[in-house]
């Protein structure tokens, strides 16, 4: 698939309908720039990602950070 995308004044684009359904776009996407390229990616939140437990085990990955935050700074 190729798409040629008009960009607006203020630099947005519009992905393609086909597209956001296929990859399940919903209001976000990741945008990356690697070895001269970008690359746009469907934003995937946690809560989203883990069903019923999202909630759960999103607060389960900000512990996880906070922990690994302080292994950081005990390192220092």
């Amino acid at each position: 698939m190729e798409y040629v995308l008009r960009v607006s004044r203020k630099g947005q684009v519009v992905i393609p309908a086909e597209v956001r359904r296929k990859f399940n776009i919903k209001s976000r996407v990741v945008l990356k720039v690697e070895d001269g390229e970008i690359k746009i990616y469907p934003f995937v939140d946690l809560r989203d990602a883990f069903g019923i437990d999202g909630e759960k085990m999103y607060e389960v990955a900000k512990a996880l950070l906070r922990d690994k935050e302080r292994e950081l700074e005990l390192e220092d």
